[in-house]
């Protein structure tokens, strides 16, 4: 990393010329031994601890406690609040430069968070041991995206952060599979103990500033910041939104903000991202209460469907290049649309043998979300009146506020209407999302028209 922090610290001037490559949203191929880090390992256990365990061990302690789905989303919310504090982490690590503290602060967050929740009971420690969990993830993962934008070239940004997210989500998928085949107490323990052999891999390679002085945050160009959005995935949207804060200042432009096309993107990505959460949230208890698919069946269906998911990255872009990301975007939505309707119809009528049906809805509600993932951060960037920086600083708080209150809107349905029900709501939330999308489609081109 020596040469690559000699590198990173050039003037923007000489930056600005580094070209622009063409790479995969999520790695498939390539030279791996020149873009891969040993640290890379951390960030794979922190995808299998914050989207693997997680989603599936949470909602099983707090049921196994004697809480109710208002409970788990009240938990789930909790940890999505913790999140929101991302940018706090971030802010703490351009003061100090000190990354490598964040870093390993995150993980140990995590494993208090994890191993209280194996531990302890009742709704307030629940809710702040979920806490820990999301605050000790924000730090983790801001920091991880530093470590590529501020000591690697700007021409291997694509790269790195592509192999740093292919990492992330195979550590997700294997996650999930394992938390379905433990009981949930010892899942959280697991979770907590396997912080160790992420801080011992996360003690390998991880670059340090030169000095205390150490600034290498180079001015992106339009041109630059919609390439790394449009190509690097989820991780290059937290790397760039933490590049370009959302300030106090910024807030004055949302005034006009409301009524443009940005607006209404907002406001489709707000109801989408409140329903799907009032389902995700309730995962593993759903699947279990509704279709009687068991806990390892369900951990396992999900760890597949993120699997064969992966390949679909690369599709979006694509697609988004030929179609746009309104259109890709509204495929997506579409796509949980039905998923959503579907497993809800299932669930009501209590169709016998229908095992196989409710694997193939949720197989098509999980396995849509790149397209929603990449068309979405593009539209961010496409749509925003002012900083495109500070949009989708914007647009990620508004979907962290709306997670959480699906989260706890999904557990209060469950708890008076039953778990069926909760695809249904969700169904809901989504067909207006999809709406509010089909409006901006249309608005969208009456302004292409007239331009």
């Amino acid at each position: 990393m020596s040469e690559n922090k000699q590198e990173a610290t050039l003037p923007d001037s000489a930056l600005a010329d580094a070209p622009l490559v063409e790479h995969e949203v999520i790695a498939t191929r390539g030279n791996i031994h020149r873009w891969i880090e040993p640290w890379y390992g951390a960030y794979a256990i922190l995808g299998a601890l914050a989207s693997g365990l997680a989603v599936i061990s949470i909602p099983l302690v707090i049921t196994a406690g004697g809480g109710s789905a208002t409970g788990i989303g009240c938990t789930i919310a909790a940890q999505n609040i913790g999140a929101l504090f991302a940018p706090f982490w971030g802010a703490v690590a351009d003061r100090t430069r000190a990354y490598r503290m964040v870093f390993f602060l995150g993980f140990i967050l995590i494993a208090l968070g994890f191993a209280g929740l194996s531990s302890l009971r009742g709704l307030d420690a629940w809710t702040g041991c979920a806490f820990l969990i999301g605050f000790g993830t924000g730090a983790s993962n801001t920091v991880a995206s530093l470590f590529v934008v501020e000591f690697a070239p700007k021409a291997e940004w694509g790269q790195r952060i592509s192999w740093m997210q292919t990492f992330n989500a195979l550590g997700s998928v294997l996650g999930m599979a394992v938390a379905g085949l433990l009981a949930p107490h010892f899942g959280t323990l697991l979770a907590a103990l396997l912080v160790i052999p992420a801080l011992i891999l996360g003690n390998r390679g991880l670059p340090v500033p030169s000095s205390r002085f150490h600034v290498a945050r180079p001015h992106l160009r339009p041109a630059e910041w919609m390439h790394l959005m449009h190509r690097g995935g989820p991780n290059a949207a937290s790397v760039v939104a933490h590049l370009h804060r959302l300030r106090l200042s910024d807030l004055t432009a949302l005034r006009g903000a409301v009524s443009s096309r940005f607006g209404m993107f907002l406001l489709s990505w707000f109801l989408f991202s409140l329903a799907v959460s009032s389902f995700s949230s309730l995962y593993p208890v759903l699947m279990q209460k509704s279709f009687s698919v068991s806990v390892a069946q369900s951990a396992l269906l999900m760890s597949i469907a993120t699997a064969l998911s992966i390949p679909l990255y690369n599709v979006a872009g694509r697609l988004i290049g030929r179609r746009g990301p309104t259109a890709v975007l509204g495929l997506g939505i579409a796509g949980r649309v039905v998923g959503l309707a579907g497993l809800g119809a299932v669930g009501f009528l209590h169709l016998p043998g229908a095992i196989v049906p409710v694997f193939i809805l949720f197989g098509l509600y999980q396995g849509i979300w790149p397209l929603l993932s990449v068309a979405s951060n593009d539209l961010a960037a496409e749509l925003a009146p002012f900083g495109e920086g500070a949009a989708m600083g914007l647009f990620n708080a508004v979907a962290a506020i709306a997670s959480a209150a699906g989260a706890i809107a999904g557990g209060v349905v469950a708890d008076r209407f039953g778990y069926p029900a909760v695809s249904l709501f969700a169904a809901i939330g989504v067909g207006a999302a999809f709406a509010c999308v089909v409006a901006l489609g249309r608005r969208s081109n009456r302004v292409a028209a007239s331009a």
